[in-house]
């Protein structure tokens, strides 16, 4: 995005939305949708058009500047489920400046944001931070707006994936057969990174009108097969590296560096996690060479190391939630120091 600080046009876009790539994203996504599309109530009042961008924090910028491509500040941005990062900082307080008549909402529950909340608040005073997923803050902000219910089919899927207070009524065939469908086609989205069939999720779970499949069926369980091939690679890479583990302290530490880039690596940490039985800090290099450690864990101690190698400063960000904290380390950090720290942070487990 331009950094040349200089409030752009007066003419505005409606609502943009980013979103992540996984069922609570597409969930708090299409909430957004249904309250602002067929609800007319929020962001703002009235009917309005919804653009609809899936990102992480490293497509953030790039999703951000799809929305600005047009050379407009949108009425409103709304960022749901992606973790704040400095750089995603740096990225959100410079279109602050060049659109300071947007309203900026960022709803979230990852440890970074969490983190970093004093900084975000001084961007926007609509940010609304929780523990639980992102889908369930974004319900009850709708809730407090008088939003009571919400589409079956968003319904059906959000007690599915568990973003909602437990019901003690089960599920009804039909909308098993929702939740089957819309978890197939998210899962497929997020595999293939397919703008498109993300988007046509997010409108389909938030219509309340009667619709068939969204989108082409037979893609969807194909791209099934090819994720469910990937997880068995991930199981056996696990079971290969389950036998290098390190203990350190009450930890098992896994150096994967020559052995593991790109995607995949928290799903790699979980199933070290259920194979050693033990908690597991997993150490990859990603594909642009920043160096990341996966700790995962029982309960809350993962995000308890990760602030304390925050605080340490060997790390640069952390994002994760539950049991699961997503650490990118400093490209200085030295092996023997990061191990002595793991050690140390693991007997407070």
């Amino acid at each position: 995005m331009p950094g040349s600080g200089k409030p752009r046009s007066l003419v505005r876009t409606p609502v943009a939305v980013i979103a992540d790539w996984d069922a609570d994203g597409v969930t708090a996504a299409a909430m957004i949708y249904y309250a602002q599309y067929y609800r007319k109530l929020y962001p703002l009042q009235g009917r309005h058009d919804v653009v609809l961008e899936p990102a992480g924090p490293r497509g953030f910028p790039d999703a951000l500047a799809n929305i600005m491509s047009s050379g407009n500040c949108p009425d409103a941005l709304v960022v749901l489920d992606i973790p704040l990062t400095e750089k995603l900082y740096e990225v959100l307080s410079g279109f602050a400046r060049e659109c300071p008549s947007t309203r900026i909402i960022y709803i979230d529950h990852h440890f970074s944001t969490i983190y970093m909340s004093k900084r975000l608040y001084e961007l926007s005073e609509e940010v609304y931070l929780g523990h639980k997923p992102t889908a369930v803050l974004t319900f009850q902000l709708l809730r407090s707006l008088g939003v009571k219910h919400l589409t079956p089919r968003l319904q059906a899927f959000m007690k599915a994936v568990g973003v909602l207070e437990r019901s003690k009524r089960p599920m009804t065939e039909a909308e098993n057969r929702v939740v089957k469908l819309a978890a197939s086609i998210s899962k497929a989205s997020t595999v293939l990174r397919d703008k498109e069939l993300w988007r046509k999720l997010v409108k389909w779970l938030a219509s309340p009108l009667p619709q068939d499949a969204p989108v082409d069926m037979n893609l969807v369980e194909r791209v099934l097969k090819v994720a469910e091939e990937s997880d068995r690679r991930i199981e056996e890479k696990a079971r290969d590296l389950a036998f290098g583990a390190k203990r350190v302290g009450y930890i098992r530490f896994v150096d994967a560096r020559r052995h593991w880039s790109g995607r995949g690596a928290s799903a790699l940490a979980s199933k070290l996690y259920k194979i050693l039985r033990q908690p597991v800090a997993l150490l990859v290099r990603r594909d642009d060479g920043a160096l990341l450690l996966i700790i995962r864990s029982r309960g809350r101690g993962a995000y308890r190391m990760a602030v304390g190698l925050l605080k340490e400063g060997v790390a640069e960000n952390i994002g994760g939630h539950g049991g699961l904290a997503v650490i990118k380390l400093r490209d200085d950090v030295d092996m023997k120091v990061l191990e002595e720290k793991l050690r140390r942070l693991s007997l407070k487990l």
